[in-house]
């Protein structure tokens, strides 16, 4: 092998750059392996928000909720068909997830003040909001080289604003001034998904972790039953990079990959608006290398399992 980590991470959406940053604050040895030129994924190319039951800033923004309350919306929405225990396992979790990445990466959440649930009519809803929270601008120029380094969104040309500066943000948008925005322009302040990608990545470059990207992640290596490591394909040729301790599969859905929608959705996909490099590369390998899939049935979402040691 090329060369040997304690976790290897595969993706540089938001999920795998917050993997990268937890098991950096673990004491790993982290690599984190790209498939396309740039990275972010479609967080990048997203508005930003992340959907948190019970986050600690809701507060602040004037809601409450609890744990039942969210397990008994989601679990309405579901129609029966997700398993309960991975929601109350998310719930669980999720509130720890956003103290930890405020505290040590700087993602500095807030809740959207009365930004709606996407179906408050639904049991357990908030249709005062609340669970939604995203993050303020952040400074580009703190990230030196690799300020040009993340995917820019085709979908908000304006990149200087934030969610609830947007008509999907807010039904009467706080719209900055043209004189904002040129403030705002002299740092590269970037709002939405680029806020949120933007204080990931400088949080794995504070702890020394560089992204490889143009490597496309092949296969797995299993040995006597645990993922040892993953084959990569580079510019250089082909390459084996090892994990003392596991991999970990953040590479989006497969919305781009047609025999897997077919085999997988239970409806036609036809435009997709997440970045092209998602064709299920994660699912292929953790298939071959024989893991079990489930919660397949999203509109081209993958479920990919985490491939570790035991």
């Amino acid at each position: 092998m090329s060369e040997t980590f304690d976790v290897v991470v595969l993706g540089t959406g938001a999920a795998g750059l917050t993997a990268a940053v937890t098991a950096a604050e673990g004491g790993a040895r982290v690599a984190v392996i790209e498939k396309a030129d740039q990275v972010g994924g479609t967080s990048a190319w997203s508005g930003g928000h992340v959907w948190i039951p019970c986050n600690p800033h809701m507060t602040a923004a004037g809601a409450t909720d609890s744990p039942e309350q969210a397990l008994t919306y989601i679990m309405s929405l579901s129609r029966g068909m997700i398993d309960e225990r991975l929601i109350r396992a998310y719930i669980a979790a999720g509130p720890e997830m956003v103290g930890f990445l405020d505290a040590r990466a700087g993602t500095e959440f807030y809740a959207v003040k009365d930004f709606p649930d996407y179906h408050p009519e639904h049991s357990g809803g908030l249709p005062r909001g609340g669970r939604t929270i995203e993050c303020p601008l952040f400074p580009y120029d703190e990230l030196g080289e690799w300020s040009d380094r993340v995917s820019p969104s085709p979908y908000f040309p304006n990149q200087h604003i934030t969610m609830s500066e947007t008509p999907l943000g807010r039904a009467v948008p706080a719209i900055p001034s043209k004189e904002e925005i040129a403030r705002r322009q002299v740092r590269d302040e970037r709002g939405l998904g680029q806020a949120l990608v933007g204080r990931l990545l400088k949080a794995c470059l504070d702890r020394g972790i560089e992204p490889l990207v143009s490597a496309r992640a092949r296969q797995l290596r299993v040995e006597d039953g645990a993922v040892t490591g993953v084959v990569v394909e580079t510019a250089d040729g082909t390459v084996e990079i090892g994990a003392r301790r596991g991999v970990i599969l953040a590479t989006g859905g497969f919305e781009w990959n047609e025999e897997y929608k077919r085999a997988f959705l239970r409806g036609p996909l036809t435009h997709p608006v997440s970045t092209p490099t998602n064709t299920g590369d994660g699912l292929y390998m953790a298939m071959k290398a024989g893991a079990m899939l489930g919660n397949m049935r999203g509109r081209g979402g993958s479920r990919s399992p985490s491939c570790h040691r035991a």
